[in-house]
């Protein structure tokens, strides 16, 4: 999948692993998780999706939001096109919470995310150590960002 180019440039994710179709379907098709794919002549240009952050009933409204642009794909607006939608069929879906977590450098996604009612709440320090890409084995800092429904909740 797309995230692959993600994974590259070592600012998308601590996974070293692309999702395969069965690794998505489980993360983001399953139970309450939600996902949004966009393509382009057959494959894949964008994905955004929501998986879940507990089983437990108390946090059956909130979920972790994930997102992917395929590089011949930025710029064009798609990844605001898609959030967007995300977060609307996530009400409907009966989320109240959407949290992000954001490596401080992807600055594009950093503000996607505040220019759809994302709120940083603040930075998790050395939250992680990356084992794969151009910063294997430093320490990652994460900005933690939500966004609270006004229609639920």
């Amino acid at each position: 999948m797309i995230d692959g180019e993600g994974l590259k440039t070592g600012h998308a994710t601590f996974r070293d692993t692309p999702y395969d179709w069965g690794s998505f379907s489980a993360s983001f098709l399953t139970g309450r998780g939600l996902a949004l794919i966009a393509e382009d002549g057959g494959a894949v240009a964008a994905w955004v999706g929501i998986s879940p952050i507990s089983i437990r009933t108390v946090y059956q409204g909130v979920g972790e939001v994930s997102i992917y642009v395929s590089a011949a794909h930025q710029g064009r607006g798609l990844g605001r096109h898609l959030l967007g939608d995300l977060v609307l069929a996530s009400e409907s879906a009966g989320y109240w919470t959407l949290v992000a977590q954001i490596f401080p450098e992807n600055e594009t996604s950093l503000s996607l995310h505040a220019a759809l009612g994302f709120k940083v709440i603040g930075t998790r320090r050395k939250l992680g150590k990356m084992i794969h890409g151009p910063l294997e084995g430093r320490w990652r800092d994460v900005v933690m960002l939500e966004r609270r429904s006004e229609v639920i909740g």
